[in-house]
């Protein structure tokens, strides 16, 4: 079972080395620098962040960051989401109706490369975009989009 707790700015060091290839790779290409340091970034500038684990074992760290009526929500795994996929996909559901009544859109990129990640989305209701040079040395990113 899927529990959730608050994410503190150290959650991105916890949180780092666990990560998925596909979703270490993303923030690389992102040109966020260090992985930690991007999600500590990431974590401290959300208007809500959390854990998703299961017993002992964080699952991935998600959020919104809040700009006016924008949300811009994210997320990264650990391969321990492997173990629970119909309970992360109510889950995030879940959230994303929440972040639905606080802003009119929800909207952030995603790696282009990243065909898993891109099907979550559109199954979540998200618009995916056509792939654009938008992180670093030009590494191909999707607009995601879904308004509220």
């Amino acid at each position: 079972m899927i529990r959730v707790r608050k994410a503190v700015p150290a959650d991105g060091i916890l949180i780092a080395p666990l990560l998925r290839c596909a979703d270490f790779r993303e923030i690389v290409r992102m040109g966020e620098g260090d992985p930690a340091h991007a999600l500590r970034r990431c974590i401290e500038r959300s208007a809500m962040a959390g854990v998703f684990y299961e017993d002992d074992r964080p699952l991935c760290v998600f959020g919104v960051v809040g700009c006016l009526d924008v949300g811009h929500p994210w997320l990264v795994g650990t391969p321990h989401l492997n173990r629970v996929p119909r309970s992360f996909l109510q889950e995030t559901r879940r959230w994303v109706e929440e972040w639905k009544r606080q802003y009119r859109l929800l909207t952030n990129l995603v790696d282009a490369d990243y065909a898993k990640a891109i099907r979550w989305l559109a199954w979540l209701g998200f618009e995916i975009g056509d792939p654009q040079p938008r992180g670093l040395n030009g590494a191909m990113f999707r607009t995601i989009e879904m308004r509220c």
